[in-house]
């Protein structure tokens, strides 16, 4: 044999190796009614559909929400750099109609505020208690 046909005919014998059926799974999570009470996250609702109710008791879904302004609701951040499409958003849906880059805007009774940051050449949004 060849050099090239001993090569050829091992790597054949490693695919198909390689290519045998699994065993079936034992126990797999989708066929479970539920999962176990020892599980570290038990969701009952997927994201997709949770939200909150934003004014006017109108629901609104987490994927409607914008993401920047629900982490400093949440706690999760105390700043947050804004784009073009998070200051459009801020405009449309906030009782603001411009946000002058000389003085900071406060967004309506969320504790939040919207100011200029010339270092960083954007708006940021901070905690109202923060400097």
């Amino acid at each position: 044999m060849t050099l090239f046909e001993r090569r050829f005919t091992k790597l054949l014998e490693f695919q198909d190796f390689q290519q045998q059926k699994n065993d079936a799974a034992k126990s797999p999570w989708h066929r479970k009614d539920a999962r176990g009470g020892d599980a570290k996250k038990q969701n009952q609702v997927a994201d997709r559909y949770k939200g909150r109710y934003t004014g006017d008791g109108k629901f609104t879904y987490s994927g409607e929400l914008n993401n920047k302004i629900e982490a400093i609701r949440s706690g999760k951040s105390d700043i947050q750099i804004l784009s073009d499409i998070d200051v459009k958003h801020i405009l449309k849906n906030y009782p603001i109609e411009e946000l002058p880059r000389d003085k900071p805007k406060s967004l309506s009774n969320t504790g939040m505020v919207v100011n200029w940051d010339p270092i960083k050449g954007s708006y940021i949004l901070t905690k109202h208690g923060r400097d």
